[in-house]
């Protein structure tokens, strides 16, 4: 481990250079649309009927990163349940708002429907009763039991209707079944009837492969989202379902780096066009991504390849895989207006959740 790298696993990213003294900031509201909260309740709820692998990123791992991630949930403890905690740090971040969802551990796709539902209410029950307090500075994303189509759009529609929920958060698959399976069709379409927002979020493509150096999330989770916006485009749910309204997290994992390869395949192969008939970049901006890719030069290519409209904060906080200067790194990107870096820093956030400022003071 170099000395001239101090590690820094809940600070300043190494991935750029930072602002040196005062950082600036929008005069409009900053919205995290990417954040996550432990609802322990739902855990000693559904840990009898769980194996302790349930999660994809923990049958793959070794000695060294299941110590450090076992410190970390010691570490992180308190912020990940302790509302004051979480504003305080919200204050160091420059976040007026954070849209809270469930710590994607907390999907438990794997349990029986009805504990997957129990388990869901439990946990959007938690978010409510924790953010209640607080209006001005938090809004909640639900999570429901996707094992169970019937039973997750009841739970959508209690979070929205019930709750105020303002959209859910769902994983990029569940268990072995793509996010395009024909089963979500009526669930595709309850969101465009809501006009939520979706917040897709992974756990991680476990392979043999990524034993090491975290690569079951470095790797596994960016792809992990990636293989579920190729399902969502090539199986034509983005088709079918256009007022949909998803938004990746990690800036749109490795597909917003390489879409043109869809677009060859579209091109050369009948297989990967049965279900599309326009190229699939076209449905592939149709996505809004969150702006968790921590170089400048990275968040910059996404707000040439998606616009400006389509890139909201995501900080992924409480985790040592955050980006605890979220606005600073959307200044850090030349020659954007102060019209755009409003839009990506919040603006955009509230529009998909359709909010207006003044619910939050401003």
């Amino acid at each position: 481990m170099s000395s001239n790298f101090p590690l820094r696993p809940y600070g300043s990213t190494y991935g750029r250079e930072h602002l040196a003294g005062k950082k600036p900031r929008p005069k409009t509201l900053t919205v995290d649309l990417h954040n996550h909260m432990l609802v322990p309740a739902a855990a000693d709820l559904v840990k009898p009927h769980l194996p302790a692998d349930h999660h994809p990123a923990s049958r793959f791992t070794n000695p060294l990163t299941t110590e450090i991630s076992q410190a970390q949930s010691r570490d992180r403890k308190v912020e990940f349940v302790d509302i004051d905690r979480r504003l305080a740090d919200m204050d160091k971040m420059d976040l007026d708002v954070m849209a809270v969802s469930v710590s994607p551990p907390q999907f438990y796709y794997l349990t029986a429907p009805a504990l997957g539902h129990e388990a869901s209410q439990i946990i959007n029950d938690g978010i409510a009763a924790k953010i209640k307090p607080h209006p001005t500075r938090f809004v909640g994303l639900g999570n429901v039991p996707l094992q169970d189509t019937d039973l997750a759009i009841r739970e959508l529609n209690r979070c929205v209707n019930e709750l105020g929920f303002r959209g859910v958060q769902i994983g990029a698959r569940v268990g072995d079944e793509e996010l395009s399976s024909e089963r979500f069709e009526p669930f595709w379409s309850r969101c465009e009837e809501l006009d939520i927002v979706v917040f897709i979020h992974p756990s991680s493509f476990a392979s043999p492969r990524f034993s090491h150096h975290f690569l079951a999330n470095v790797i596994g989770n960016p792809l992990d989202t990636t293989v579920a916006i190729h399902y969502l485009i090539f199986d034509g749910v983005m088709a079918r379902h256009p007022k949909l309204k998803i938004y990746l997290s990690h800036g749109g994992a490795f597909a917003a780096a390489y879409g043109a390869r869809m677009d060859h395949a579209f091109g050369a192969r009948a297989d990967a066009r049965v279900h599309i008939d326009e190229l699939p970049s076209t449905y592939l901006k149709r996505f809004y991504v969150d702006a968790l890719v921590f170089s400048t030069d990275q968040l910059a290519y996404l707000i040439q390849k998606f616009g400006a409209d389509h890139v909201a904060i995501g900080t992924d906080y409480p985790a040592d895989m955050g980006e605890y200067n979220p606005v600073e790194h959307v200044y850090q990107v030349e020659g954007l207006s102060e019209s755009d870096r409003e839009k990506i820093c919040g603006l955009n956030a509230l529009r998909l959740m359709n909010l207006d400022a003044s619910r939050f003071g401003k």
